[in-house]
């Protein structure tokens, strides 16, 4: 049987109807968003001084410290209560700000866009001159997440990993927070010991939907050295 040029074509048209239909019937997934980034190596003490007999301290980011450079810092104080400061990333990365503090102060740094940064850690020096980049000490010792644990909001819980990996017991004082005026809860709320092998957990929760946006956990180790670990907890802005 001879097909006619017309036929020829109406079939060639079917076909490539289908073939097109076949491919728009399951879109591509939209690329995960990057993580911020803050660079610990841009970063200066610019001045310190007093203000209404409160003392101060300014810090200043270089260009190319936040990347992408865009969104805010939130910088709080971990050696007071004061609530975060936030200071407006410049085109090109750069920032500065000045927060209540005196030497010795450890200060965290976690830049806010669509998603957050890990935190880092900053303690000024006793001269308030120098800073220096605050690692989590003993480093047997195991906090996963280590320093920022995001939660969706009222009813939402996360268990946060304890790991002893030293040779030691590591004993916890009894976990506090750092304003206590958000809804997050946390359990255990009484001092206890990791023995060396041994993996605990601390559960937090958010009863409600009231009060601030975020605070710090505070785990203050007690043996087998005196140190201090601390978790940035946060739900979305309201």
């Amino acid at each position: 049987m001879i097909t006619s040029r017309t036929e020829k074509t109406t079939r060639t048209l079917w076909a490539f109807a289908i073939f097109a239909a076949g491919c728009v019937v399951s879109p591509q997934p939209s690329p995960p968003l990057d993580e911020p980034s803050i660079d610990d190596d841009g970063f200066s003490v610019i001045e310190t001084g007093a203000e209404d007999a409160n003392m101060f301290v300014s810090f200043s980011a270089a260009p190319g410290t936040v990347d992408p450079p865009e969104g805010d810092v939130i910088v709080t104080n971990l050696d007071n209560d004061d609530a975060p400061s936030v200071a407006s990333v410049n085109d090109d990365g750069s920032f500065t700000i000045a927060l209540a503090g005196l030497p010795t102060d450890v200060i965290r740094f976690q830049v806010k866009q669509t998603l957050r940064s890990q935190p880092i850690d900053l303690a000024i020096d006793a001269t308030a001159q120098g800073i220096t980049v605050v690692e989590d000490s003993p480093s047997c010792f195991v906090i996963e997440p280590a320093r920022y644990v995001p939660l969706d909001g009222a009813g939402d819980a996360r268990s946060v990993v304890l790991r002893n990996e030293c040779e030691d017991s590591v004993r916890i004082d009894a976990p506090r927070l750092r304003r206590g005026q958000a809804s997050f809860t946390f359990s255990p709320t009484d001092s206890f010991t990791i023995e060396p092998g041994e993996v605990t957990f601390i559960t937090i929760r958010v009863e409600g939907s009231d009060g601030e946006v975020e605070d710090v956990l505070f785990l203050d180790v007690i043996e087998p050295e005196v140190t201090r670990r601390a978790i940035t907890l946060t739900v979305p802005d309201p």
